[in-house]
This record gives C-alpha cells, structure tokens and sequence, in this order.
C-alpha cells in the first residue's frame, strides 16, 4: 500500500517538473520583426534651447485652491505660437479652461476615429528648503552637460514641446494626415486636472467626437530596475491606479493633562495608523501588471523565468516576493500611507480631536468604496470618524491586443531599436482619467530614458532632461503621428 502511495507521489512530482520544465524552456519572447526607420534629422540645439524657454516660464500648480498663475501661462502661450509657426498657422487653437490648448489637425478621412496626444504645461513647485541643492536653479532651464535642466523636463513641459516639435517638423516635409490628430495640453494635471484635461473632454464629448485612443505621460524606458534585465525596457501603461485620501478625526472629552483618560484622542488616531499599517490590503497579480511579468519573462535570469512560466502553481510565492518591495509592492497592492498627523496644541492639555491623513493607490478592481470599508472594519472605533476629502476611481485597462497598443509599440520599435517593449501598470495618476467616456483606449508612455537614479528626479530635486533623448522624444512623436495618421 505505501509503496503505491510512494510511486504515485513520486510519478505526481516527475509530471509536475517535466510540466514545469516544458513551460519554462518552451517561454520564448514573442517580439514582432520590426526594422528601425531613420528619420530626417532634427537641430538639437535649437530644439533644447525652445524647451529651455519654457522651462524658464514658472507655470505653477500649488494647490486646489489657488488661483491659476495666468500671467505665466499667456507668456507660455505667446512662446509657443512664435516657436512654432506652422501649427499655429495650419492646426485649429482652442483656449479651454481658461489656459488648457487644444490643437486640431483634421484628417481627411473622416471614418478614421482621431487620435489624441497629451501632456500638461503646469509643474509642482520646488520644496521649501531645497532650492540649494539644486545643481542648476530648479527655473533656470540651463543647458549644460548635454542636458537641459529645470521643472518640467520630466514633468511634463517635454511632452507639449516634443509633440510640438513633431508636428512643426512633419508641416514642414508636406505631411497630410489621413486621420484627425488632437494635441491637449492642459494647465491643471498636477492638481486633478478638472479645469483642463476634464473641460477639454467635456468639450470634445459635445462634439461626439469618439477617440481611437490617447497617449499621455506615465511610463518610460527603464534600465537597471527590472531584476536580471539589462536591456532598457519602454513599458506602456494599460492603467493607472486608483487616488483616494481619507481623514480619520477622533473624538475625546479635552482637559488637563494631570486627568487623562484611557485613550486619548492621539491615542486612538495612533491605534487606527497602526491597525492600518498590520492590515494592508491583499496583495494580488492581476492585469495589467501580470501582463509585464509575463511578457518579460522570457528575458529573465532561469530561476525568476521558470517562476512566471509556471504562475497556475507558482503564483502566490511569487505574490509574496513582489510584495515585499516598495514599487513591486505597489504593483500588487492597494496601498495605504499615512501622510499628515495632526492633534494637540499645548503640552498640559488634552486635545478633544486629533487627525490622521491617509493616502492610498488602489488597483484597478479596487474601488473608493472598497476601501472605505476597508478602513472602517480594520479601524473598528465607533469614536473615529472617517471623511472623504478627495480621489478617482482606477482607470480601466486598455487592450494590448488593440490598434493603438500596436501602432505605439512599432513605432518605440522603429525609433528605439534596442529597448524590449512591455506593457505596465502606472502607479502615480495623468489627465489621460478624464478621457475615458470619449476614448477607446488610453495608453501612457513617453520614451524618457531612466536609470535608478531618476525616478527620484521628478517631482524632486535636479530635473533634467538629456538632449539627445529628448530629440529621440520628438522622433518618437514623428513617426507615431506617421502610423496613426500616415
């Protein structure tokens, strides 16, 4: 009897390694025959120097509340009309919002549904205490070591240049689109988007326009991030993630210090942080992250190759190692931070409240609702009151299998011939939220090249922008208005 147990065990293990070996070395990359296009070449200095000028123009989005910085945004206005003569001669200008730009570039085939390609004109301001350790003041738009410097090459001033830049050069070949372009550029990204983005959608909408699909920023080529890959990896985003804020605010009787309660209201703020933080959300590998995993598994080291080419057994260990990083992490998990503590004003009084900020990034199937349960189970204090104070919902995921997937993919594939192409998850948000009503898909990417240092440059110290990546940029968006418009 034990000897058939034990030869039936050992017959289960010969099949599971024979399934799994299989499935590892029949993991082969699917990578389409696509040659690189050489394209007409571009004034580099020129180019630098236009996306310096903008750069110079301190078009800041401080806060919600505050008033647009007008002034700044007719000044970068006036720039682009006088940098590039023929869009604004031959493409139809809209102001919206009071400073978005949408540009229209009719097509002449009507039945072709547009494409439209994004980016913003507003940048984050510099955080106090830290314009010294800028290299190049953080406004300067200097042009040094072959990189242009300042807020918004990265994010996101490049994107409205280059695609500029694109259309200017492709007016200047002749080039006669087949399909309607539209460039919107709006003014408010980094604090929601609503007046921008969201009233130029609104608008299109009225018009019935009905979108192939948008690209805007989010991805960007990699190197060194991605464990056992060298080559440089161009991930286009399917998704982004979910923005939720909660305020949790406890209630307690105040007084002196000398006659505390039990728990204080700090008390209780500081045991629901802490119940928040042991009971984070379940980790999970769902689309569009485990599209990247499996895609890029054939280009991996054996060991992590034969875990993804065997995920129907391996899955949860893999989960569980994903889990335990910080950007793996978070493309596996709804994730909360806590972001701002607030409670108490003098050392001898008990405060009668205290706050707690929560941020989280939810993951596509996640929603707002989801996770305000959530924290009302985990929390379970009757005395804490949990409030809404903004968020979105996750994007829906885009088909890497549509048009507009593969039309962005040939075109990296053309003019960045030695990165490998992915699709991926973003795990920060865009204006690309505000087109989904109008848009058959949204995908985010530009080809930025970074390595393990420059994550940590945007929205942070020494933005900069190398000029010859950036004059790939513009030939990305050359040739891209080519496939989808040619």
């Amino acid at each position: 009897m034990f000897k058939k147990i034990g030869l039936i065990v050992v017959i289960v293990i010969v099949v599971l390694v024979g399934v799994m070996a299989f499935n590892t070395f029949t993991n082969k990359a699917n990578t389409p025959a696509i040659d690189a296009v050489k394209m007409s070449a571009i004034d580099a200095d020129a180019a630098a120097n236009r996306l310096a000028e903008a750069v110079r123009i301190r078009t800041i989005s401080a806060g919600s509340g505050d008033a647009p910085a007008s002034a700044e945004f007719d000044q970068l206005h006036l720039l682009i009309s006088n940098s590039f003569p023929r869009v604004h001669e031959n493409l139809k200008r809209e102001v919206v919002g009071g400073h978005s730009l949408l540009y229209t570039w009719e097509g002449s085939d009507s039945t072709l549904r547009p494409v439209l390609l994004m980016g913003h004109m507003d940048v984050v301001p510099v955080e106090p205490g830290t314009e010294g350790d800028w290299q190049e003041n953080a406004f300067s738009g200097a042009i040094r070591d072959g990189a242009i410097w300042g807020r918004g090459t990265l994010d996101d001033k490049l994107s409205v240049f280059a695609i500029l830049e694109a259309a200017e050069l492709q007016l200047a070949e002749g080039f006669k689109p087949k399909r309607t372009l539209y460039f919107a550029f709006g003014h408010d990204e980094e604090i929601g988007g609503e007046n921008g983005a969201g009233k130029i959608a609104a608008l299109l909408e009225e018009r019935n326009v009905k979108l192939a699909f948008t690209l805007d920023e989010g991805m960007v080529v990699v190197q060194g991030l991605m464990p056992g890959i060298e080559d440089p990896i161009a991930f286009i985003a399917l998704a982004e993630k979910g923005y939720l804020t909660l305020q949790l605010t406890a209630t307690t009787v105040g007084g002196h210090s000398s006659i505390p309660p039990r728990t204080t209201a700090i008390g209780k703020i500081a045991r629901a942080i802490s119940r928040l933080e042991e009971n984070r959300f379940p980790a999970a590998l769902i689309s569009p992250a485990s599209d990247m995993f499996d895609t890029l598994a054939p280009h991996m080291p054996l060991p992590l190759k034969a875990i993804i080419s065997n995920r129907w057994l391996l899955d949860p260990l893999l989960v569980a190692e994903l889990g335990k990083g910080g950007a793996t992490n978070a493309m596996v998990r709804t994730t909360t931070a806590v972001t701002i503590t607030e409670g108490g004003t003098k050392d001898n009084v008990l405060p009668s409240t205290a706050t707690a900020t929560i941020n989280f990034r939810l993951l596509p199937g996640t929603s707002i609702q989801d996770v305000v349960e959530h924290v009302a189970t985990v929390v379970d204090d009757p005395d804490i009151v949990i409030a809404v104070k903004q968020g979105n919902e996750p994007s829906r995921v885009s088909s890497k299998s549509a048009e507009g997937y593969h039309l962005i993919e040939k075109t990296i594939r053309e003019t960045l011939p030695d990165v490998l192409v992915s699709p991926g998850l973003m795990l920060a948000g865009s204006d690309s939220k505000h087109y989904e009503g109008i848009a058959e898909n949204s995908y985010r990417f530009i080809p930025m090249r970074f390595g393990p240092d420059d994550l940590a440059r945007v929205h942070g110290t020494n933005e900069r922008l190398f000029i010859d990546n950036y004059i790939e940029i513009i030939q990305f968006y050359r040739r891209l208005m080519e496939n989808a418009a040619g």
